[in-house]
């Protein structure tokens, strides 16, 4: 969601090496024998009476990004994300924030590294009832000593941030449970922390609630650039919010990766059981399944020299670009054909066709369905800085929801300047023909291929 992924002077955020967690009389002792490092967590309870929680975990998150710990009741989950803050001690391994081991930290800087730079949000909302919300808000910020004005002001801020602007007065049985999570929410942020640790947040909410605080929670995301570590069950969940997933099962990590790298390369049969029934439409992006645009046009050109262009490559579209490949709009060969009988000396750049729809690289394919039927052209993908970095036909939309790997992509063909051989109007296939056609059989589309391949 996020897509930062950068790294801290090199070093990830967050590191994991190596944590166990044994829960029983000297856990210790499944350390030493190699036999009982070995075995299984049933094995171990069965030959010590200890429960191995955690088992050799290892991971890294990188600063900005939302890393999602995913796993069934008793996969290890909530204890692991326990252990970042130490809320719960680890019987063996590292956790490393910014290289520095907090296993190794004394009481009193461990305190500072809880009230500055880690904070917690827990399916329970653990709202003081007899505190009003801002207060309830404000609460991590006295803990360090704010003085009140200013640890209002803040808390005030954060409120507004997650929709609760008007309600600070009010105490939390006046609250609904999505209106109480967001306090906890913003309590969290009000302290400004480095690293955001959520534990099923939102698991207890219906599911309008639901998805409303998950699509506030990218939006905070893509303003505040948190380091995320969050926990779920639910399998959704984990696919719309994560920059990367974890898989967890019996205390061990079985899988880490894309939420599309673990739909379509599952590692064992058991993720391949969990992800079966997912759309492949939910996970793979725009940047993933396009296509490199092989025809630009210039914004400064005149109609005749663009018609040229269009007719020499025999399509009857083309998409407009300025200087750096930044993305005008499209521009169609019937469009050029008025320009030249009426206007002849005028730029190309002032006759666009209006309301193309875009894409964004990290745009879900399923977003891109409603917006490519209103357009007859492949619609364009803009990255972040306005630069057309390639496209996506209405075919490879469909294509690129089968459970096959798409074509490679390459965003260096964007600026490519290729001449194509290609006939758009025989080139698209309504998105509407094309899922009617899936249900009857291929004889439409295989048609329509041979026509393309004619052409």
């Amino acid at each position: 969601m996020n897509k930062q992924n950068s790294s801290n002077n090199g070093k990830p955020t967050i590191e994991v090496r190596g944590l166990w967690k044994v829960f029983g009389s000297k856990p210790k002792r499944v350390m030493k024998s190699e036999e009982l490092r070995l075995a299984s967590r049933q094995e171990i309870q069965e030959k010590t009476g200890l429960v191995t929680a955690l088992r050799d975990i290892a991971f890294h998150v990188n600063k900005g990004e939302l890393f999602v710990i995913m796993g069934l009741s008793g996969s290890g989950k909530s204890t692991l994300i326990r252990c970042i803050p130490r809320l719960i001690v680890p019987t063996a391994g590292e956790i490393l924030l910014d290289g520095e081991d907090i296993l190794a930290y004394g009481q009193s800087r461990l305190r500072d590294m809880r009230r500055n730079r880690v904070s917690m949000v827990f399916q329970q909302y653990g709202l003081l009832p007899h505190r009003t919300v801002i207060d309830n808000v404000a609460f991590g910020l006295n803990i360090r000593g704010v003085k009140k004005e200013d640890a209002y002001a803040i808390a005030l801020a954060t409120l507004e941030k997650v929709g609760l602007k008007g309600w600070e007065d009010r105490y939390p049985v006046a609250l609904s449970g999505g209106m109480q999570q967001r306090v906890g929410l913003a309590r969290a942020l009000a302290s400004n922390p480095e690293i955001l640790l959520m534990d099923e947040p939102f698991s207890g909410l219906d599911p309008l609630i639901r998805r409303q605080m998950q699509d506030e929670l990218i939006q905070i995301q893509s303003e505040l650039h948190k380091t995320i570590l969050f926990v779920t069950h639910d399998l959704d969940e984990a696919l719309k919010l994560g920059d990367r997933i974890a898989i967890m099962k019996d205390g061990e990590i079985i899988q880490t990766g894309t939420p599309e790298e673990v739909i379509t390369n599952p590692s064992c049969e058991y993720v391949e059981e969990f992800v079966r029934d997912v759309s492949l439409a939910k996970v793979r992006t725009a940047g993933s399944v396009m296509t490199p645009v092989d025809i630009l046009l210039y914004g400064w050109m005149g109609p005749e020299t663009a018609s040229h262009i269009l007719r020499s490559a025999k399509r009857n579209y083309a998409f407009v670009v300025s200087v750096g490949t930044k993305y005008l709009g499209l521009i169609t060969m019937s469009r050029l054909i008025e320009i030249r009988r009426d206007q002849p000396n005028k730029a190309i750049k002032d006759s666009l066709e209006p309301n193309t729809p875009t894409a964004k690289p990290d745009s879900k394919v399923e977003e891109l369905i409603l917006p490519a039927t209103a357009s007859p052209y492949p619609m364009p993908v803009v990255n972040e800085t306005g630069e057309l970095v390639g496209e996506i036909s209405n075919e490879l939309l469909l294509t690129s929801m089968a459970r096959c790997k798409p074509e490679p992509s390459s965003e260096s063909g964007a600026t490519a300047n290729a001449v194509g051989a290609q006939s758009n109007a025989e080139a698209i296939v309504s998105i509407e023909s094309d899922l009617a056609t899936d249900d009857k059989g291929s004889t439409t589309q295989t048609s329509d291929m041979k026509t393309r391949e004619a052409a």
